[in-house]
C-alpha cells in the first residue's frame, strides 16, 4: 500500500489493482471510499484503519467488482445506491471468488469461505450521512454506469468521483450512456468541491472535466460515424480500433484490444436504439 494524503482528514490509494480507494477520519470514526480489490490489500487496508480509529462505513460508488470485492474483509455496513446491491447479489459467487483468487500467489487464501458484504443502507438519489464533525453528501450521478454516485466531502472541499473520472488512463464504455456520461461531467464541474479523486488515475481538478468529456464525445462520434456508414454491430466490433491508443491501460488490464471490442459494442447498441441499461457488452467471440 502507498497511502497518499489529500488533505488533513482524507487518504487515498491510486497505486493498487483496480479502484482508487481511500478513507475520510472524522471525530467519530472513520469512512471507507470503496474496498480494494485484491483481498492482500484489503488486509493491509485494514491493519492500517485499525491503527487510526474504528471504520464506520463502507460507501460503494458503482457496481464493478473492483469498488467492492474488499467490503467482505470489514465487518461494517456499506452504503451504495440500490441497483450496486442488486448487481452485487447477482454476481456468480464462485466465478468471482476464481477470478478474484487469481490475482497472485497470496489471494486464494483470503477468499476461503468468502461471502458478499452487499450494501445494507441504499439510495436512489442521494443521501446526506454525518459523521462526527463532517459532513458527507452522496450524489447519484449516472454516466459510466446507471448507479454511479460522487462523495462530496464538504469539510474538506473533496469529491470521489467514481468511475465518472479517468485521469489520463483508459475509460472503459462497456456499459455507459454516453450522453449520462457528459451530463455528469457537467454535475461535477458544479460541486462546490475542488479536489478530485477519480475512479482512477492521480488525484485532480475541475481542470481535468473538458478532456474527459471530449474524450467520451469522440468515442460516441467515432462509433456513430461507422453506423451512419451502415456498418453492423460484429463488423464494428472488429473494425474500430483506434481510441484506446490515447492513454494506457492500467497494469491489471492489458488487453486494449478487448477493452476497444466491449466499448464499441455497448456504443454500437447504444446509438442504433438496442441499448439496455446497465447490461455489460461482452463482443461475440471469434
Amino acid at each position: 500500500m502507498a497511502l497518499q494524503q489529500v488533505t488533513s482528514n482524507v487518504f487515498t490509494d491510486i497505486t493498487c489493482r483496480g479502484c482508487n480507494f481511500g478513507f475520510l477520519t472524522t471525530s467519530d470514526g472513520i469512512v471507507m471510499f470503496d474496498s480494494p480489490h485484491k483481498p492482500s490489500d484489503a488486509m493491509a487496508l485494514k491493519a492500517e484503519l485499525a491503527r487510526r480509529g474504528e471504520l464506520r462505513y463502507i460507501i460503494n460508488t458503482e457496481p464493478h467488482g473492483d469498488h467492492w470485492t474488499g467490503n467482505s474483509f470489514f465487518d461494517v455496513p456499506v452504503i451504495a445506491h440500490e441497483g450496486v446491491r442488486r448487481r452485487i447479489l447477482e454476481t456468480d459467487l464462485e466465478q468471482h471468488v476464481q477470478r478474484t483468487a487469481s490475482f497472485g500467489p497470496d489471494e486464494p487464501q483470503y477468499m476461503e469461505g468468502y461471502q458478499f458484504n452487499a450494501p445494507a443502507i441504499t439510495f436512489e438519489n442521494g443521501m446526506t450521512l454525518r459523521v462526527g464533525d463532517h459532513t458527507i453528501q452522496i450524489i447519484h450521478m449516472p454516466g459510466h454506469t446507471a448507479y454511479q454516485a460522487a462523495i462530496c466531502i464538504k469539510e474538506e472541499g473533496v469529491v470521489w468521483t467514481s468511475d465518472n473520472v479517468f485521469n489520463k488512463v483508459q475509460s472503459f464504455l462497456q456499459e455507459c450512456s454516453p450522453d449520462q456520461w457528459l451530463t455528469a461531467v457537467e454535475s461535477l464541474r458544479r460541486l462546490d468541491e475542488e479536489i478530485f479523486v477519480p475512479g482512477h488515475g492521480e488525484i485532480c481538478g475541475k481542470e481535468y472535466l473538458d478532456e474527459q468529456g471530449s474524450y467520451i464525445q469522440e468515442w460516441k462520434d467515432y462509433v456513430w460515424n461507422a453506423v451512419e456508414r451502415g456498418m453492423s454491430k460484429e463488423d464494428a466490433i472488429y473494425s474500430l480500433t483506434n481510441l484506446t491508443e490515447r492513454y494506457p491501460m492500467e497494469a491489471a488490464h492489458q488487453d486494449a484490444a478487448a477493452v476497444m471490442r466491449m466499448n464499441v459494442a455497448n456504443l454500437h447498441d447504444y446509438l442504433t436504439g438496442n441499448w439496455v441499461p446497465s447490461n455489460p457488452q461482452a463482443p461475440p467471440a471469434r
